[in-house]
Formats: structure tokens, C-alpha cells, sequence
């Protein structure tokens, strides 16, 4: 028995998964970033300080790529209609 498929379908399903997981690490890194700069500026060793801002300009980095690629696929998805 031959199944019937319909082109595009399996496409835009994995691009709204792709959308779905991109979103989500956006709001993990950007809960991390603003967690690492209030500790940054809680803390008040010397070590801690220089940690957390080293931290929070990692995550601000990645919330920034991440952006970028949500705002990627989010483009890609009104192209597709």
C-alpha cells in the first residue's frame, strides 16, 4: 500500500520545532544573563565580580546569536506562506 505525502508539510513542522527550541534557549540564556548581572553586582569579592561579569557577557553573547537565529527562522516562516 502506497502512503500519500504532501510536500512542504514535514518542512514547516520542522521549522516550527526549530522555532519552538531556539525560543527556549533564548529565555534560558536570557534568565542566566540577568542572574549573572544582578550577582555581579550583588557580589563584592574581587573573584566573584570579575566571574559573574565574565559570565554575563557569555550568556548576553549567546541571548544575542540566539536572537539572531529565532529572528532567522521567524523570517523563513512568513517567507514559506
Amino acid at each position: 500500500m502506497v502512503k500519500k505525502t504532501v510536500k512542504g508539510v514535514g518542512k514547516l513542522d520542522s521549522l516550527k520545532r526549530k522555532i519552538r527550541i531556539s525560543s527556549r534557549n533564548l529565555i534560558m540564556f536570557l534568565i542566566l544573563f540577568v542572574v549573572s548581572l544582578v550577582l555581579y553586582f550583588v557580589s563584592s569579592t574581587a573573584l566573584f565580580k570579575n566571574l559573574f561579569g565574565l559570565l554575563s557577557i557569555i550568556f548576553g553573547f549567546l541571548s544575542l546569536a540566539l536572537l539572531i537565529v529565532l529572528l532567522v527562522f521567524l523570517i523563513l516562516k512568513s517567507g514559506k506562506k
